[in-house]
């Protein structure tokens, strides 16, 4: 008899109640994106030429904090040049604590794999430095179709 008073009684669990059903249409948004949705175009000058040199960026103690795969740049990821020294960041991730490498965007593409950090660390030249940077109020897409956009953004 206590055999069956016992497989009569099961413990409670808390159950969660279950989620509301998932609605299966999509709000649609027409025209452009609001401008808060867009990267920003970023400018930057140098103390030399390194327009074309791939970057990297150090911590405030020197240590490699990222930097680019192979895979992940083309020639086509070098700078713009837009007008009175300053350059159009088209790779994205340029900032005061980034440095220069040897390499160009076409050499470092070309590489079969990605350097050691120790390589990278090697590879930065010397004193090359970022100067200046500024975030523009228009997007990054912008900026690279239109550079004419920048330099009005500059004023």
């Amino acid at each position: 008899m206590a055999v069956s008073l016992l497989s009569g009684c099961s413990a409670k669990k808390d159950v969660p109640a279950p989620a509301p059903p998932i609605s299966k249409e999509a709000t649609v948004i027409s025209g452009p994106l609001p401008d808060k949705a867009l990267p920003r175009a970023v400018v930057y000058k140098t103390n030399g030429d390194y327009s074309d040199h791939v970057f990297v960026n150090v911590g405030p103690d020197s240590r490699l904090v990222s930097y680019p795969a192979p895979t992940d740049v083309s020639a086509a990821s070098s700078a713009l040049p837009v007008g009175s020294g300053w350059l159009l960041d088209r790779r994205g991730g340029i900032g005061e604590d980034s440095r220069f490498l040897k390499w160009t965007y076409a050499e470092y593409a070309a590489l079969p794999s990605a350097p050691s950090p120790s390589e990278i660390i090697a590879s930065i030249i010397p004193d090359a430095r970022v100067t200046d940077i500024r975030v523009l109020p228009i997007s990054a897409s912008e900026a690279i179709s239109d550079p004419a956009l920048v330099s009005k953004a500059l004023e």
